[in-house]
């Protein structure tokens, strides 16, 4: 038997008296095409197999989540977050603006 004939012969043990077809028209969609190390391939399919879902499935949901966490950033020049840091640790070291809060009694 081909692996055809054995779907097949799945698909004929099912009971498909409440199935609905679903005609709603599909998006277009755009094939991007990417090449990753074999680590990364390996990983990216043990998630798929842990998920039940295909690797196309996991790359999609994990771009989604990362361009959402983008969108939702704020970008920062690094000179200004050294120029924060800097200040910070300026006023952390100098013991004369260290206030100590009041001991209740």
């Amino acid at each position: 038997m081909s692996k055809h004939d054995d779907a097949i012969a799945a698909l004929e043990d099912r009971d498909w008296s409440g199935a609905q077809v679903d005609n709603r028209p599909r998006a277009a969609t755009v094939v991007q095409s990417v090449r990753f190390s074999r680590d990364l391939t390996e990983r990216l399919l043990a998630e798929a197999e842990r998920r039940g879902v295909t690797p196309s499935e996991v790359i999609r949901d994990l771009v989604e989540a990362g361009l959402t966490t983008v969108d939702e950033s704020a970008t920062v020049r690094l000179a200004d977050v050294h120029r924060v840091i800097n200040t910070l640790a300026q006023r952390a070291a100098d013991p004369a603006r260290i206030t100590t809060p009041p001991v209740a009694s």
